[in-house]
């Protein structure tokens, strides 16, 4: 009967696997509880742990080569040429596990990037692969979920990846304003509708006009064959007066005109106007997007619409416990807007026709109303064809040409009669007499010379 097999326990020293493992386990708790992951160890500091028997360099390189071989030391070289070893998160080394050199050479280019991403020319360019090999790594790695695509803005046309645990940095994406790497043209023009709303309303104070129509009904002089019926009270009672004055002549009543608002400006020293944090919080407020928007998107929509000549720029003293904008100058922004909520409304629906599709001819005169508010008034803008709003449909053979056209005609007699000299600016006899004298002083004085003198003899300048 052969003998019992005897298993023979690991024999103790610095070869041993036990021993080994055991004091790799040790260092790495060690190196956990005492730095962050990302920490670089030198030998000394490692050997000052006092975890490695009688401070062995043997032992100690061999825990450490169990450590890398398990991703969780990762060789780093240092700034004074020597090697170091760099702490690992044990979640991102199990990851990390089973992977080829190859493989760990790609990725670990692509986690030094970080959150800037990196361009595939650079990876080629730090691991030395080919790209047929490249490309099978980038497939692998994306099917494990380790490293995602990504598009950076300014260089949408570059294939770039990006660890899969991280988002792109703002820098990249182009911030909350940008979806895929694109200007989301939408959102922008949703917020700064709103923005513009917002700071208007806080821009502007309103002021109710009285309706005065019944008391100029009364004043106002009477037709001959209308006449004033004197009330049974007599006309000090002012409550019976107003309330027979609401009745016209044919005895039905009036329909009063609804109270107009109106908006003015505060004063110069309002301090009430809303601040970046204030536009914030009412967009956020208002749920717009689901994420809700960072005030540094917001505070560069600002300075956008500034530019824009939608709104203006102001700045006081911070009160109480406020945090100034800019610390250097010690002041708080505020923004005002430079229309009312009412040219606001009226702007809208302008727009709104403007983007008609079911009716042309309401489009078309929306462009003529923006085409007119635009050239504004003054110069050759006075001319009618320039203010025309039948400007489309005129033409010859048209409902309206320059034959037809009565704004011309309008327009044309005005003028005639505003530049039409009256009996008092008439020139006097002294300046044809001045007129001649000079004529006659000077025989070699040419026709074209004349001319100047009458034009410079102006009646208003005489």
């Amino acid at each position: 009967m052969a003998p019992p097999k005897i298993n023979a326990s690991p024999a103790p020293g610095p070869s041993g696997r036990g021993d080994r493992n055991r004091i790799a386990e040790a260092l790495y708790d060690w190196c956990r509880n005492n730095h962050d992951y990302g920490h670089v160890f030198l030998q000394n500091e490692l050997l000052d742990a006092d975890i490695v028997p009688n401070r062995d360099v043997q032992i100690l390189l061999s825990a450490v080569q169990y450590l890398v071989q398990g991703q969780r030391f990762r060789l780093h070289d240092t700034s004074g040429g020597t090697i170091g070893w760099e702490l690992v998160d044990p979640d991102i080394a199990k990851n990390y596990t089973g992977l080829t050199r190859d493989e760990l050479m790609v990725i670990y280019a692509i986690e030094a990037a970080g959150s800037a991403g990196i361009w595939t020319k650079t990876i080629k360019f730090k691991s030395s692969l080919a790209p047929g090999l490249l490309d099978r790594v980038y497939k692998k790695l994306e099917t494990k979920g380790l490293i995602k695509p990504m598009k950076h803005v300014k260089n949408p046309g570059r294939k770039m990846y990006i660890l899969a645990g991280l988002d792109p940095s703002e820098e990249a994406t182009g911030g909350a304003w940008f979806s895929e790497g694109h200007l989301d043209v939408g959102l922008v023009d949703t917020i700064s509708n709103l923005v513009e709303h917002f700071v208007s309303t806080r821009s502007w104070q309103v002021v109710e006009e009285e309706d005065d129509d019944d008391d100029d009904e009364d004043d106002a002089p009477r037709s001959p064959t209308q006449k004033r019926k004197a009330p049974s009270s007599g006309f000090e009672d002012r409550s019976d007066q107003k309330a027979k004055a609401a009745k016209t002549h044919d005895g039905h009543h009036k329909a009063k005109a609804p109270k107009q608002t109106k908006f003015q400006p505060f004063p110069t020293d309002y301090r009430g106007y809303p601040t970046v944090r204030e536009v914030t919080r009412h967009i956020t407020n208002t749920g717009v997007t689901v994420t809700g928007m960072p005030q540094n998107a917001i505070s560069q929509l600002l300075d956008v619409m500034v530019y824009d000549d939608r709104l203006f720029k102001m700045h006081r003293d911070p009160t109480g416990d406020e945090f100034p904008d800019d610390p250097s100058t010690n002041t708080i922004t505020m923004f005002r807007s430079f229309k009312t909520p009412l040219a606001l409304k009226e702007q809208h629906m302008l727009e709104k026709r403007m983007a008609s599709t079911t009716h042309e001819s309401v489009r078309k005169a929306a462009y003529r109303q923006q085409e007119l508010e635009e050239i504004g008034y003054g110069g050759s803008s006075e001319v009618p064809c320039m203010r025309c709003p039948v400007f489309e449909i005129c033409g010859d053979g048209g409902p309206v040409n320059v034959v037809t056209c009565k704004y011309w005609d309008e327009w044309y007699l005005k003028i005639a009669e505003l530049q039409k000299p009256s009996s008092k600016d008439k020139p006097k006899s002294k300046s044809k007499d001045h007129h001649s004298g000079l004529q006659g002083n000077d025989p070699s004085v040419t026709n074209r010379e004349a001319a100047r003198i009458e034009i410079d003899l102006d009646p208003e300048e005489s």
